[in-house]
C-alpha cells in the first residue's frame, strides 16, 4: 500500500462478513485502522497458538510482578499448540472503535481443508491517514486536509465558483453514514472539512494524537475510520472477574477443545499480545538460535502510522514463567541501544525480532582477490620443476604450462592477463567503493541542508501588511516564538490566547497549517512564511 494507495489488493479476510453485501472497502479499512504491523492470520493457515500470549492479552494486570502469565496452570496444556485457522470475523467495539478479530481455530489436522471464498468487488483504492491535531479535535473548529490528500481522495471542487464546496458522505465500521462539507477557503486558503466535523469528533470522543483514516474506492464510495492513540480502558471490572478465574477459564477452553479436538474461538487485538503466529515464522525464529549478546532489530509503529526500527542487545535467556518451561514465548530479555517516546517490552518473543547483521561484500571482495594473488595454488600436474645446476649458487627453474615462471615480466606476458585482471577488478571495487562514498556524503549532505534549513534562512512573519523576518533558531519552542512575535509585534499576550489571533503558516510544498499541528523540529523544517491573522 505504498504512496497511500491499494491497486487490486488481495484481501487476507474474505468472506467473513455475512450481510451479502460487498465487504472488501471494509476489510481494507479494518486493516488500515488495525495497523501495518498487525499480522493477521489467514483462513486455512497453520499457525501455533500460544496461552500465554492469551492470558496476556486478558488486560488484567496490575503491575509486572503481578502478570497473568506467572500463574500456575492447573491444566494439561502445552506452552503452544498448533492449530489451523478455520474462520476469521472482523469485529469493532460499540464504545471505543477499537477493531479486534474473532478467529476460530482447531487443532492440526493434515487432512484439514477449508473453503475459501472468491473476493469479489475488488477496487483501486486511495486513503490518507492524519494524527489530530489541537485544531482538528476541537469542536468549536474544522479537520484540515493537505492538498495531497484531498486532491487524491476527494471529488474535484469547482474551483471556478468563489465559495466552492461540497458535501462528502462516508460510512464507519459500524456502517454509520456520516455527512461533511468540504470547502476551501480561509485565510490562507486550505481544504477543510466544517459542517459535520464537529459531531464526528464529539461521537467518536476524539483527542489531540489520535488519527483518522479516510478511504475512497474508484466507484465513489467513501468510508472514515478512527484509531485512537491512548489503550482503551476494558469494560469488565477486574472485581467482577478474578485474575486466577480469567487465566483458568481462558486456558480451560482452549485445553478442553484441544484435548477434545474441537474447534475453539478467540479474540485477537492489534494493540496487544500477538499470540497466533505463522508456524513457519516460529520454526525460523527458534532457528536462529538467538542468545547473550546477540544484536537484532525490532519494528514499531509510530505516531504517524510510519514503522520505526530499534536495536538492541539480547542480555538474558530464560523461560518468561517457572511454569511454562521451555517456552519460546517472551524468553528473550533485552536492552535497547537508545531511549524512544514509545512504550517498548522488556522481553521479546524470537519471531518478533530479527537478527542484526552488518555485511560489507565489497571488502570480502578485496579479501578473496589479495588471498588469490598472495597464495596462488598449483597442483603437481600443473608444475615441473627441473634443476638445472647443483652447485651452491645454481638456481632453480619452476615451469607452468612450459613457461618459466622466474623469467622476467617480458618472459611472463602469458601470465599478465590474470594478474591484469585482479588489478583491474580491485580497481573496479575501489571505484565503486569511492563513488559510494561520494554518494553518501552527498545524501548526508542533502540531509543536514534538509535539517538545518530554517538555521541558513530566515523565516518572513506577516501581519496585516506589516513583514517581519525572525531566526527560529533563536527559539527553544513554540512558547518561546509566541512569546517573542508579541513582542515584534506589540500584541501582548493575545496570540496565546487564541480568542483574536490564529497563527497558519505555509510550507515550502504550498500547503497551509497552524502553528502547533507538528512536532517544533519538524515545523522548523517546513515552515516557509508565518501569518498572524485575525480571526
Amino acid at each position: 500500500m505504498e504512496n497511500n494507495k491499494i491497486r487490486d489488493a488481495q484481501p487476507k479476510f474474505q468472506g467473513i462478513r455475512t450481510d451479502g453485501t460487498n465487504r472488501y472497502m471494509y476489510n481494507q479499512l479494518w486493516k488500515l485502522c488495525a495497523g501495518s504491523l498487525f499480522d493477521l492470520p489467514i483462513i486455512g493457515e497453520e499457525v501455533y497458538y500460544f496461552p500465554q500470549g492469551h492470558i496476556e492479552q486478558a488486560h488484567l494486570v496490575a503491575s509486572e510482578n503481578d502478570n497473568l502469565c506467572q500463574f500456575k496452570p492447573i491444566f494439561d496444556i502445552s506452552s503452544k499448540i498448533r492449530c489451523n485457522v478455520i474462520s476469521i470475523k472482523l469485529k469493532v467495539d460499540t464504545n471505543t472503535d477499537e477493531v479486534y478479530a474473532k478467529v476460530s481455530l482447531s487443532p492440526f489436522s493434515p487432512e484439514f481443508e477449508v473453503s475459501i471464498p472468491n473476493g469479489n468487488n475488488e477496487q483501486n483504492i486511495n486513503y490518507f491517514t492524519k494524527v489530530l491535531t489541537a485544531s482538528d479535535a476541537s469542536t468549536h473548529g474544522g479537520f484540515s486536509l493537505f492538498k495531497k490528500d484531498a486532491i487524491e481522495c476527494l471529488p474535484l471542487l469547482d474551483m471556478s465558483q468563489q465559495a466552492s464546496s461540497q458535501w462528502i458522505v462516508a460510512k464507519d465500521l459500524h456502517d454509520h453514514v456520516w455527512k461533511f462539507k468540504h470547502t476551501f477557503r480561509g485565510t490562507p486558503q486550505r481544504h477543510l472539512f466544517t459542517s459535520g466535523w464537529k459531531q464526528f469528533v464529539r461521537k467518536k470522543s476524539l483527542a489531540v494524537g489520535d488519527s483518522v483514516v479516510f478511504l475512497r474506492g474508484e466507484n465513489g464510495e467513501s468510508q472514515i475510520g478512527i484509531r485512537k492513540a491512548a489503550p482503551q480502558q476494558s469494560n469488565i471490572s477486574s472485581s467482577v472477574i478474578s485474575k486466577e478465574s480469567m487465566h483458568y477459564g481462558l486456558v480451560a477452553t482452549a485445553s478442553n477443545a484441544i484435548n477434545s479436538k474441537c474447534m475453539f474461538d478467540v479474540f485477537y487485538r492489534p494493540k496487544s499480545s500477538k499470540f497466533i503466529v505463522n508456524c513457519k515464522k516460529v520454526i525460523d525464529a527458534v532457528n536462529m538460535k538467538f542468545n547473550t549478546g546477540s544484536r537484532f532489530t525490532m519494528k514499531f509503529e509510530g505516531r504517524d502510522f510510519n514503522e520505526i526500527i530499534y536495536s538492541g542487545t539480547i542480555v538474558k535467556v530464560e523461560d518468561f514463567s517457572i511454569y511454562w518451561k521451555d517456552s519460546e514465548w517472551r524468553n528473550l530479555q533485552v536492552q535497547w541501544d537508545e531511549a524512544a517516546t514509545i512504550s517498548r517490552p522488556n522481553k521479546v518473543s524470537p519471531w518478533e525480532i530479527e537478527p542484526l547483521i552488518r555485511k560489507n561484500k565489497r571488502q570480502r571482495e578485496i579479501n578473496e582477490i589479495g588471498l588469490a594473488m598472495s597464495k596462488p595454488y598449483y597442483n603437481d600436474q600443473m608444475v615441473q620443476s627441473t634443476k638445472e645446476n647443483s652447485t651452491t649458487n645454481a638456481s632453480s627453474s619452476f615451469r607452468l604450462f612450459g613457461v618459466d615462471l622466474t623469467a622476467s615480466t617480458k618472459a611472463r606476458d602469458v601470465l599478465e592477463p590474470l594478474e591484469s585482471y585482479q588489478k583491474s577488478k580491485i580497481s573496479e571495487i575501489f571505484d565503486e567503493e569511492k563513488l559510494d562514498q561520494i554518494q553518501a556524503v552527498t545524501s548526508l549532505t542533502e540531509i543536514q541542508t534538509k535539517k538545518i534549513r530554517c538555521t541558513t534562512s530566515s523565516t518572513k512573519v506577516h501581519m496585516e501588511g506589516v513583514v517581519r523576518t525572525v531566526d527560529l533558531t533563536d527559539f527553544d519552542g513554540y512558547n518561546h516564538m509566541i512569546l517573542e512575535l508579541e513582542k515584534l509585534f506589540n500584541i501582548e499576550g493575545k496570540l496565546h490566547m487564541h480568542s483574536q489571533w490564529k497563527l497558519p503558516f505555509k510550507v515550502h510544498e504550498g500547503d497551509m497549517m497552524l502553528v502547533g499541528d507538528d512536532s517544533w523540529l519538524k515545523f522548523c523544517n517546513t515552515v516557509k512564511e508565518i501569518f498572524i491573522c485575525s480571526k
